[in-house]
């Protein structure tokens, strides 16, 4: 009995050492060590109840229950420093910026998930792949299945109206783009019950550039405005550009008052959790009902 104790005596310490880092800290356990690089993906981690060890820096509200986790920087450029400090055994981010995100991973050794958070559709298809990969699929057919009554409800609405024509622009400080049916935004008037008067000419075409004159001649019967980053700015300088451009006071959808500015925390570039509130309000603003 005393030389088991005494062997005892002389591993503890070895098995203390080993349960604590260079830095006296204690290490995480071994396992699924997953890294959100964006707000979206972040938000949906939440909804699937899935523990993160990153996420991204973000001015905007991020889940309750992920406001101790480690902040990796941008989405497009998070800081590898702190990602590899992470030990991520998963890294998820979005198919729209894997080309800045693999420049960042380049070398690094770690590899990335990329989900399509181009549409609606996209965006289930990508739950239920990681509801089968962290063993959340029963939270994730219960999200789906949000997105899925709204899109009906709103569909079996739309069944026998009019679509009205819709414009859809997308701006940053001191300039604007105009959204493809590729787009998520596009995506969201489509289900919403709108025609879009853009379309894309290239199979991925999201924006596109134009200028007034020829926006002009779609004339569309609804202009929806949206901001990338900046919000107030943008809406001012969309303000501005609206009251000092001829061009803008002519179009058909500016005299009858039926130009928007979709507030961005439900009208993101791409697909997020609030989608189906997303569509109950662009519904109601293209059918106009109050």
């Amino acid at each position: 009995m005393k030389k088991r104790l005494t062997t005892f005596l002389i591993i503890l310490p070895v098995l203390m050492l080993a349960a604590c880092n260079a830095n006296g800290e204690e290490e995480v356990p071994k396992g699924q060590r997953i890294i959100a690089t964006t707000v979206a993906l972040t938000d949906t981690a939440a909804k699937l109840n899935i523990d993160l060890v990153g996420i991204p820096s973000t001015a905007k509200d991020i889940p309750e229950v992920y406001k101790e986790v480690k902040q990796i920087g941008q989405a497009k450029k998070p800081n590898m420093e702190i990602v590899r400090s992470l030990q991520p055994t998963d890294l998820l981010s979005v198919t729209t910026i894997k080309p800045e995100m693999e420049k960042a991973l380049k070398s690094s050794g770690i590899k990335a998930t990329y989900y399509n958070y181009n549409s609606i559709q996209g965006m289930q298809e990508s739950i239920t792949a990681m509801g089968e990969k962290f063993d959340r699929v029963e939270e994730a057919k219960e999200l789906n299945a949000v997105y899925t009554d709204k899109i009906e409800e709103i569909q079996t609405e739309i069944k026998d109206k009019k679509k009205p024509k819709v414009m859809i622009l997308l701006g940053v400080p001191g300039s604007y783009l105009v959204s493809t049916e590729k787009s998520f935004l596009g995506n969201l008037v489509e289900i919403a019950g709108g025609e879009n008067v853009i379309q894309a000419t290239k199979s991925d075409e999201e924006f596109i550039s134009s200028n007034t004159e020829h926006l002009y001649k779609l004339q569309p019967d609804v202009i929806l405005r949206a901001s990338h980053g900046f919000e107030s700015q943008v809406t001012a300088m969309f303000e501005e550009e609206f009251k000092t451009n001829d061009v803008w006071k002519n179009f058909k959808a500016t005299r009858e008052g039926r130009v928007y500015d979709l507030p961005e925390d439900i009208f993101g570039i791409t697909a997020n959790v609030n989608a189906d509130e997303s569509l109950q309000a662009l519904y109601e603003l293209l059918y106009e009902e109050k």
